[in-house]
């Protein structure tokens, strides 16, 4: 049992490594964008990345929770449930207010011309993106050191 529950752990700070990592590098990838073309490209790089980071989400999650389950007293744990709740909240998030940008970026980068400017209706929504994500990456934080040093409160 011991050597499964390891495997799960390895397998979930995996997920985690592939899921979360590259989630941090969306807004460098669009920024360094000089023109429409570029950020035609961008955006497909950011969508491949953010299918493989929803899946592994849902693997980071199902992961985390059969842990749980093999080792019930993590359920009384209070970083684990704190981390729970925070995944929780930070999905939620990212569904609600961040997602819906990024959608909103992609079509009006996909409707540009390629010889035209990036147009200031992209960049108004890739500054919000910025202030939005910055919540969400400091709660994806925060639930990386609460794993990391499992407080007790």
């Amino acid at each position: 049992m011991h050597y499964l529950y390891t495997s799960l752990l390895v397998f979930h700070i995996l997920s985690a490594i592939v899921g979360v990592g590259p989630v941090f590098l969306f807004n460098m990838i669009l920024k360094r964008a000089a023109s429409v073309e570029q950020l035609k490209y961008a955006h497909h790089i950011v969508g491949k990345l953010n299918r493989n980071a929803n899946f592994s989400f849902g693997v980071i999650l199902l992961s985390g929770l059969l842990m749980g389950w093999m080792n019930p007293y993590l359920f009384q744990s209070e970083w684990y449930i704190v981390s729970l709740v925070l995944f929780f909240i930070s999905g939620m998030y990212a569904i609600f207010a961040v997602e819906p940008i990024l959608k909103q970026m992609q079509g009006i980068a996909l409707n540009q011309s390629v010889s035209s400017e990036i147009s200031s209706e992209y960049k108004m929504l890739f500054q919000r993106k910025q202030s939005r994500d910055m919540l969400a990456n400091l709660i994806a934080v925060i639930i990386i050191l609460l794993m990391v040093i499992k407080p007790v409160f």
